[in-house]
């Protein structure tokens, strides 16, 4: 059982590596991969280019067992399509796919591109972000409660994860970032070091 924990990390924070922990502490797969966009599809352009967003994930992850990069939507370029992801990968791995996401991602998830397709490739694994509940009409056919059912399974099922709150955000990050302060609550040390020997982040001002 693998978990895919998708997104811009524009940077990564803490956030993001507590959603990964939790999963892992929680659900127990053999590992978390965090795999980073090219081009996101439902918002905004990364603030900073690939090479950098990178570069922090394996800082940030560094010496934490369990968690690896994985870098497929960042080498193949262009719109990051989830599922176009999860063909790719569903051909690469064997057995249980966690496809891991916030409540907010979640509650779109029917503007996906083809979301039927998504569940037939991976399970989803909810996370529920403070402020944004599930909407409890999304996939309902689809839930379940016992966490020990995405191992009957490799595909199909959508679990809604209770995790320790974390109010950790990216846009919130940037715009202290922007201000000139670093936010080190919410990155970690490597991390906001390496912000601020390459100076991202900041107004074109500075």
């Amino acid at each position: 059982m693998i978990g895919i924990l998708g997104g811009t990390f524009d940077p990564i924070h803490n956030g993001h590596l507590h959603v990964a922990t939790q999963v892992l502490v929680r659900l127990q797969p053999e590992r978390v991969q965090l795999m980073p966009c090219a081009a996101p599809v439902h918002r905004a352009e990364p603030t900073v280019d690939a090479s950098h967003r990178r570069a922090m994930i394996e800082l940030a992850i560094a010496g934490r067992a369990g968690l690896e990069l994985n870098p497929l939507e960042l080498e193949r370029g262009g719109l990051s399509f989830s599922v176009d992801s999860l063909r790719r990968l569903r051909r690469e791995i064997k057995g249980s796919l966690l496809f891991i996401m916030g409540s907010d991602a979640f509650n779109g998830f029917a503007d996906w591109e083809s979301p039927g397709e998504i569940l037939t490739l991976a399970h989803l694994v909810v996370c529920h972000r403070p402020g944004q509940p599930p909407d409890p009409e999304v996939c309902m056919a689809n839930r379940i409660t016992e966490p020990e059912r995405l191992r009957d399974r490799d595909a199909g099922f959508v679990l809604l994860l209770e995790i320790e709150p974390n109010y950790c955000s990216s846009s919130a990050v940037r715009a202290e970032l922007a201000r000139g302060e670093v936010p080190r609550d919410c990155l970690p040390a490597a991390v906001a070091g390496y912000i601020e020997q390459h100076r991202l982040y900041r107004n074109s001002s500075d």
